[in-house]
């Protein structure tokens, strides 16, 4: 299956980054893409709602404090795939820290370019947002 990573260096504590995006419910507080999200099934589904009125149902599979990471997989969405399992993780640096999002994914027919790059957009986009969130 394809594989994508974005990631970002950034200049505050890890702990600090952790707090702000290892909330499963709360990706709408720090990506822009994100309008709303709705949390069901004891806060273990999510469904996000893009400010271009598509959206996606994603199923938290596992979250680790400790190691600042989590795992969900891709339910139901407007994108051209069968599955998709992603992580998003904050690892500590000697000064600041640095976000890893990164996802395997399985597309339908000849979309694998099409997935990849909304899915390398929107990865770029929410970190590009993280950062400038961190230093306001």
């Amino acid at each position: 299956m394809p594989e994508i990573q974005v990631a970002q260096g950034l200049s505050s504590p890890a702990d600090v980054v952790w707090a702000l995006i290892g909330d499963f419910g709360a990706m709408h507080r720090w990506h822009p893409a994100v309008s709303r999200l709705d949390l069901s099934w004891e806060g273990r589904i999510r469904t996000l709602h893009y400010v271009d009125g598509t959206r996606a149902v994603e199923r938290l599979e596992t979250r680790n404090d400790l190691m600042r990471r989590y795992i969900y997989a891709w339910v139901d969405g407007a994108l051209p795939m069968r599955e998709c399992r992603a992580t998003l993780q904050v690892d500590a640096m000697e000064l600041g820290c640095k976000v890893v999002w990164s996802s395997v994914f399985e597309p339908v027919e000849t979309h694998e370019r099409d997935v990849y790059l909304t899915l390398q957009d929107l990865y770029s986009e929410g970190l590009a947002a993280l950062a400038i969130a961190l230093t306001e």
